[in-house]
């Protein structure tokens, strides 16, 4: 988390240099308490297989490694996997929203609702309406980020970026209670208002804010390695954005704004389900406030790019690679940027620069690149992430993030519980190639997916619930052959590239093959 284990200096909790003196001084003690358990070794029966034999020694690495980080309930906090430095034994609430999807694919449901609950229920008015930053197997806040409910780390983005995680997790497992358990309802209640309003991050508050909002002056019981204003954390407490290197005092971050928005969108769609249209209609008002803000504050006509860091100088940066590393994959993330002209230039822009970044950033590209037409170059760093060549591969955020961008990037699904409908769009490079991925968890079974290039996928319902498979073929056609019956199709595109798709009903056992020829 907020100290990497080669001391690096890198943005967000992973290792800044504050968390560094708190490593050095051995305030990072929760490894003490934890005591050892025998715990059941858990597995999948998720499988990969392909043309190109490293992509699948690379994703059969991604799996195990991800597995080996799942524990089976035994501890005091419950399921739970780790989404921290390797061998913290904890979880971080930003570690985890990146990781939930890739949660889900390996079958982790049970981990992933327990672990969103488990923030949801330890949000406080006594934490200014922050939950715990990250929390240890024994169901405690870590003392590495946590001294009292008034001095502990915090990054603000967290909050709506737990709330966006749980509503994506909804929507590939269709598990309804994310909709409608009381913890996780209030949690995301407290979060869209009270959060908001007591921590001035709407965007009409938000150029004025204090930097110091909420910080107390010297919280109580503080332990003797506090920092001269009488706090361990200090400003740690509210740093609005993941970056936390920069040249100055950040006033704020682009991830800030995107990471609202996102919520926004969120809290709508759940409100939608949970039959409250007016409600949801307000906040998704407030979702297109807080996105024309982005697009005026953030957006620089004259460089013609985004900005990222604000500065109490009122200086921005920009991309940024090396000790201060760029935070503009966020706005991808998040799904807070919508012009393709301004996503192209964004990928281009990390594709010229990728192998600058660490780790933690690297693990957010490769889904980037595979939807925006760069199969080769999403493939070849998933290879290189997994490879023994990356130092830092055991970090679990990598191993996770992969099982997702090579099913929601390279496969092309993707899952809407709320209309009981996956869909798939083979993103392979060269017709000539071929992958098959099996036993995938979505929705209340599992399916099984095998592109041949870009012009035929089959997909079997293995078991559970009857589904309606959406099968989007690249390029533009008129028909498209069911079973090798000719049938007529619609089109859509996908990040500017053209599709065409049809929708088969596929009862439980089923399987069937669309293709652009007979």
């Amino acid at each position: 988390m907020k100290h990497s284990s080669n001391r690096q200096r890198a943005p967000h909790q992973f290792c800044c240099m504050f968390a560094m003196v708190i490593f050095l001084l051995g305030c990072n003690a929760p490894e003490e308490n934890i005591s050892e358990t025998n715990q059941e070794e858990l597995t999948s029966d998720l499988e990969m297989l392909a043309s190109e034999e490293a992509l699948v020694k690379a994703f059969n690495w991604a799996k195990n490694k991800a597995l080996s980080y799942a524990h089976d309930g035994s501890d005091p906090v419950g399921y739970w996997y780790e989404a921290a430095l390797p061998n913290r034994e904890a979880f971080c609430m930003r570690d985890v929203s990146h990781q939930v999807i890739g949660a889900e694919i390996l079958g982790l449901s049970k981990h992933n609702f327990n672990m969103l609950q488990k923030f949801a229920e330890n949000i406080s008015p006594e934490k200014d309406y922050c939950s715990y930053w990250e929390i240890n197997r024994q169901n405690k806040p870590a003392p590495v980020d946590y001294e009292n409910d008034k001095d502990f780390w915090y990054n603000l983005p967290a909050n709506f970026d737990v709330l966006s995680a749980a509503y994506r997790a909804y929507l590939w497992s269709g598990n309804k209670d994310y909709l409608e358990d009381p913890d996780l309802i209030n949690f995301y209640g407290l979060t869209i208002k009270e959060y908001v309003d007591h921590w001035d991050l709407g965007h009409d508050e938000i150029l004025a804010r204090d930097r110091s909002l909420n910080l107390p002056g010297a919280a109580e019981g503080a332990s003797s390695e506090a920092s001269p204003e009488g706090t361990r954390f200090g400003k740690h407490r509210g740093i609005p954005t993941y970056n936390e290197g920069g040249r100055g005092e950040t006033i704020l971050g682009i991830d800030m704004t995107a990471s609202l928005i996102s919520a926004y969108k969120s809290y709508s769609e759940m409100l939608k389900l949970s039959g409250e249209p007016g409600k949801a209609e307000e906040y998704l008002e407030k979702a297109r406030s807080e996105q024309e803000f982005l697009d005026e504050f953030w957006w620089d006509r004259e460089l013609r790019e985004y900005r990222s860091i604000w500065y109490s100088d009122k200086t921005f940066d920009y991309f940024m690679v090396g000790d201060n590393q760029a935070f503009l994959h966020y706005l991808y993330y998040f799904e807070a940027i919508s012009d393709q002209e301004k996503i192209t230039g964004l990928v281009e822009e990390y594709a010229s620069k990728f192998d600058e970044l660490i780790v933690e950033l690297q693990s957010y590209l490769p889904i980037m690149f595979y939807e925006n037409g760069k199969t080769a170059l999403a493939t070849k760093m998933i290879i290189d992430l997994c490879g023994p060549g990356n130092q830092r591969r055991d970090y679990p955020e990598n191993s996770f993030t992969v099982i997702e961008h090579l099913t929601r990037g390279l496969m092309g699904i993707n899952v809407d519980a709320a209309s009981n409908t996956f869909s798939t769009l083979s993103r392979l490079e060269e017709n000539g190639s071929w992958v098959e991925m099996r036993n995938i968890p979505l929705l209340s079974g599992k399916v099984s997916v095998k592109h041949y290039g870009t012009s035929r996928t089959i997909v079997s319902n293995l078991d559970g619930q009857p589904l309606k498979w959406q099968a989007q073929m690249p390029g533009t056609h008129k028909f498209l052959y069911v079973n090798g019956i000719k049938e007529p199709c619609s089109p859509g595109k996908n990040y500017g590239q053209p599709y065409s798709f049809c929708t088969v009903d596929l009862e439980s056992g089923d399987q069937a093959a669309v293709s652009i020829e007979p």
